[in-house]
Formats: structure tokens, C-alpha cells, sequence
């Protein structure tokens, strides 16, 4: 559905449809248009900036909470500038496309497809579904590197969605954090180099916070694994066999990620 399709539902349902957007939509119909942070504020139905920045990142208010607002939120100039309703059927617009790109994707066993689907089709997805689909928007943006984290305040943790993803080498195009359990604010850190990504997850180690890091397999023996562990420039001695897997995992990602650095 076009941008004047949209404006036309969307002025069948309600009368306050803002000029300014209907003029915009008019002369970008590719919605090839930006937004500066000035108009973004008086635009917007919900505004970004009313929030305090974290990390020196602009503080997004997500609505709907759902996956596909947030993709939704960075790369559609138009449904930032959107009253919610309109921003419910463009959403809902999307999800076909989305559905239908899932199909060329593979998934993990425990996140699966079928999960995916579910998830861009609920209007409220449960936390497996959402989980699913935000990988397969991970997956999808092999040629523009994505990285989602999901960031959580109250249980201290921080945690990456998809093994594929995280750690890379290269470093990442789009990072994007996404506060847990609620859902509702983002921060796009894609401004980042993996150096400042590998600083920023080590400060909130420090603050208390329990980073998920990809494990080794599980296959590992004690000796391989204290002999890598070693090589890095760690004392393997008097570590338990999940110690050491925790703490080499660790070391290898942090090292993955640092070689772009």
C-alpha cells in the first residue's frame, strides 16, 4: 500500500490526519524524505525526546510495542511522523511483507519459523514469538549488519538474541537496544564502532549487570579449553569445567568483536 493509500484509510477513521503530513506524502511518495530532530519533535505523535538519553543516545518511545514498530521506527520516516492508528495499519501492511521473507530464512530449533510468523502476525507477541521474529530481521539484514540487544533494568541482564549474529566480525551497521521486560523504549547505537560496543558491554558487567554470552559447545574438554583459555593470556588454574566454558566464551567473543577495532 502506497503512502496516499494509507492517507486515505486513514482519513476515513479519524478527521485529524496533521497537513503537514499530507504535504509531505504528496511531493516524497517513495518516502525517500528525512526528519531533523527539531521537526521529529513537533511531528511525531510520541515524542523521542521526552525521555532521558542513555549512553548519549537518543531515548525512542516505542508504540505498539512490538518488533516490527521498532524496524518500523528507524527506517520509516512516515510512521515516526504518524498518529498511532495510522501507525497500527502500516504495520499491519508490513507484516505480509515480513511473513513472506521468512520464508527464505532458517531459524534456530528453538526459535523457529513457525515462532517467527506468529510473531509478526500477534498483535501482542508473547516473548518467544517477539524473540523470533527479531532474529529473522537479523537474519534478513545479512548486507546491512544488525545487531539487537535486549537490555534489562530491573533482572541487571543483557542479552543477544541470535549466535549467528553475536559475536561478528566486521562489526555491525545497526545496533539497536531494546529495554526488556517492557518493551517500550530504544536506543539506535548505530554509531558504534565493535570497540565501543565491547566498552559499553563491559561497563555494564561492571554496574552488576549479567551479560549472556555465547557459550562454547558443550563438546569442549577441560584440557582444550584451559589451553585456549591459557593462549589468551588467562590463568585457567582452579577453574570448574562451567567456569572456564563461561569465562573462554567470553574472551573469544570479546576478541572476535575487537578485531575490526
Amino acid at each position: 500500500m502506497n503512502l496516499k493509500s494509507h492517507l486515505i484509510l486513514y482519513s476515513n477513521m479519524t478527521d485529524t490526519v496533521p497537513e503537514s503530513l499530507i504535504k509531505l506524502c504528496e511531493t516524497h511518495p517513495n518516502r525517500t524524505f528525512k526528519i531533523s530532530q527539531a521537526s521529529s519533535e513537533r511531528g511525531s505523535a510520541i515524542d523521542t525526546q521526552d525521555q532521558t538519553p542513555r549512553w548519549n543516545l537518543t531515548t525512542h518511545s516505542i508504540q505498539p510495542r512490538h518488533p516490527l514498530a521498532a524496524w518500523m521506527w528507524l527506517n520509516d520516516p512516515l510512521f515516526r511522523m504518524s498518529p498511532e492508528q495510522l501507525r497500527q495499519r502500516m504495520i499491519l501492511d508490513a507484516t505480509t511483507e515480513w511473513q513472506t521473507r521468512c520464508a527464505t530464512l532458517d531459524f534456530p530449533r528453538t526459535l523457529s519459523k513457525k515462532k517467527a510468523l506468529e510473531g509478526f502476525g500477534a498483535q501482542k507477541p508473547d516473548l518467544q514469538q517477539a524473540k523470533a521474529a527479531m532474529i529473522a530481521i537479523e537474519r534478513y539484514n545479512q548486507d546491512n549488519p544488525l545487531l539487537w540487544i535486549l537490555w534489562n533494568e530491573k533482572d541487571k541482564t543483557v542479552k543477544f538474541l541470535d549466535d549467528r549474529a553475536f559475536p561478528r566480525e566486521g562489526g555491525y551497521k545497526q545496533i539497536w537496544i531494546l529495554r526488556e521486560p517492557l518493551w517500550d523504549r530504544l536506543w539506535d547505537a548505530g554509531s558504534w564502532t565493535s570497540g565501543d560496543l565491547v566498552s559499553w558491554i563491559q561497563s555494564q558487567e561492571e554496574k552488576g549487570f549479567d551479560v549472556e554470552w555465547p557459550l562454547i559447545p558443550a563438546t569442549e574438554t577441560v584440557k582444550s579449553m584451559a589451553a585456549q583459555y591459557e593462549k589468551a593470556g588467562f590463568s585457567a588454574s582452579g577453574l570448574s569445567r562451567d567456569v572456564l566454558r563461561q569465562k573462554l566464551s567470553r574472551s573469544i567473543a570479546i576478541r572476535k568483536l575487537s578485531s575490526e577495532i
